[in-house]
């Protein structure tokens, strides 16, 4: 088992945070990735939508494939945690996690940061070293 890495995006498709442990390939360009990345979840969430009989239900919580799993949250004002994991971590519940990530490391060491300002880009020291110990935590790490 292993996580390979973390997003975090705003409404808008920006990403605010991108961390990485153990990515078996190094990216030739991070900002399309993060594009690619972002693309795929909102086309995903509307076709998840769109086939759920209760579209408030509908939005996939995470996907496996033969390769990596994606474990995904949605907060409503629209932050998406996304954690890509190895395939055999799908059956873990990851995106419980992902809501202590949001409440435990995202509230407390950004959105109470006073230097923080909403919509840049999260790259204060404490909040990746408080993302990166909770993610090692995990038992799928």
């Amino acid at each position: 088992m292993a996580v390979y890495c973390f997003y975090l995006f705003d409404r808008t498709g920006t990403c605010l945070c991108y961390y990485e442990w153990n990515r078996s390939r190094s990216l030739q360009d991070a900002s399309d990735d993060q594009k690619n990345m972002f693309g795929m979840l909102f086309a995903l969430r509307n076709f998840s939508v769109k086939l759920s009989p209760d579209p408030a239900k509908g939005v996939p919580t995470f996907f496996v494939t033969d390769v990596y799993a994606l474990h995904y949250f949605e907060t409503p004002t629209g932050l998406r945690f996304v954690l890509i994991t190895s395939h055999d971590c799908g059956s873990v519940d990851v995106t419980r996690h992902l809501t202590d990530i949001y409440a435990e490391v995202y509230v407390e060491y950004a959105i109470k940061n006073p230097l923080y300002v909403k919509g840049s880009k999260i790259d204060y020291e404490l909040f990746l070293s408080k993302l990166d110990s909770y993610v090692r935590s995990l038992p799928c790490f």
